[in-house]
């Protein structure tokens, strides 16, 4: 791996990537994949009163995909939701030094963002459920303006 984007802290973050397993009976449980290299996650969250309790991860991807998983996962884990879905890209490139990303290597930018986009669909699937199980109005714009 001698391309310049393997960095230590990378390559290190990837070999001992943290919250990597599986949840029994997740919240939210979403998976995506990158067509275009093959990388290919499943997030899982145990959710109590709109936080993060848990985390899990599992598939298989790149050093850089790994990585980033990884580090999402830190990110997220027992912060609340409106923090989650309002994690922006720059926060988990600049967590591994790879900032440089985007303009350097386009291509493996989907790698590096796939957990984030895998993230965003979960917990968006997850607070619409929610307002269609909702009973009262009052209810279903409290979860609506979590939306936003």
């Amino acid at each position: 791996m001698s391309d310049p984007i393997y960095t230590e802290i990378i390559i290190d973050e990837a070999r001992n990537a943290q919250n990597e397993g599986i949840l029994e009976n997740p919240d939210i449980s979403q998976h995506d994949a990158n067509p275009m290299c093959g990388d290919s996650i499943t997030l899982q969250m145990k959710v109590n009163d709109d936080t993060i309790s848990d985390i899990k991860w599992h598939g298989n991807g790149c050093t850089i995909c790994k990585a980033c998983t990884s580090v999402l996962t830190q990110l997220i884990k027992g912060k609340d939701l409106t923090y989650a879905k309002n994690l922006k890209k720059e926060e988990i490139l600049s967590e591994l030094g790879l900032e440089h990303l985007i303009r350097q290597s386009p291509v493996r930018i989907k790698c590096a963002l796939l957990s984030l986009k895998t993230l965003k669909l979960g917990l968006y699937t997850y607070l619409a459920k929610k307002i269609e199980n909702s009973t009262s109005f009052d209810n279903l714009k409290e979860e609506a303006s979590k939306l936003y």
